[in-house]
């Protein structure tokens, strides 16, 4: 049976205690820095400080994953992930509703950043999937979070960079779509979350999937 481990606490004084190549691999899907309102998070730092954290936090990744990481971004922080990972793959993520506008653009996709090697054949542009944001056209489950992660994006990145049996860490746990992904698909997670608010909603899914 896969296990569960959910770390109450700060991401930053969690992840150094984490020993070196001590999990599999790292998923997370973090805070965007665009005023959005969290449980007990400021979602509005100075842009080097959220560069800063990023940084931190995908170096820790690196330090702690066997496989590699992947980390999942909106479209408008695609420049800034892609100078923190300059050697990651990168999969476009199709947001086939209008997405939010930009210098008159509409912006029509989000960012999976891969510093993995998938272990099954993995097309590098995903198309197929509604994501969060799409209103009517996303049918799964929402949960009291204004981050809310896709659990069919986030089935398919393990399924693209994991097997059963695997320890996923994911730094931004959140309201747990990446720990049940894991339960569902045979592997086993390690979340990190700082709000007991969001770990109860993260608890509770778990708990409907036994």
């Amino acid at each position: 049976m896969p296990t569960t481990e959910i770390r109450h606490g700060d991401n930053a004084e969690i992840l150094p205690t984490i020993p070196d190549k001590s999990v599999d691999f790292v998923f997370y899907d973090p805070p965007y820095n665009v005023k959005k309102k969290y449980v007990g998070f400021d979602d509005n730092l100075k842009p080097e400080q959220y560069m800063e954290w990023m940084r931190f936090v995908i170096e820790q990744s690196r330090r702690v994953a066997r496989k590699g990481l992947a980390v999942y971004v909106g479209s408008k922080q695609g420049k800034l992930f892609w100078d923190l990972m300059p050697d990651a793959h990168p999969i476009p993520v199709h947001k086939r509703a209008i997405g939010a506008m930009a210098g008159n653009f509409f912006l029509q996709y989000h960012w999976l950043f891969a510093e993995a090697r998938p272990v099954v054949k993995t097309k590098d542009l995903w198309a197929d999937l509604r994501l969060p944001g799409e209103g009517y056209f996303f049918r799964e489950p929402r949960y009291d979070t204004p981050g809310l992660t896709g659990l069919e994006l986030t089935k398919r990145v393990l399924e693209s960079f994991t097997v059963e049996g695997d320890t996923v860490l994911d730094p931004f746990l959140g309201t747990g779509t990446t720990a049940v992904a894991c339960k569902v698909l045979n592997r086993n997670c390690i979340g990190i979350e700082q709000a007991q608010y969001y770990i109860e909603i993260a608890e509770k899914r778990l708990k409907e999937i036994e």
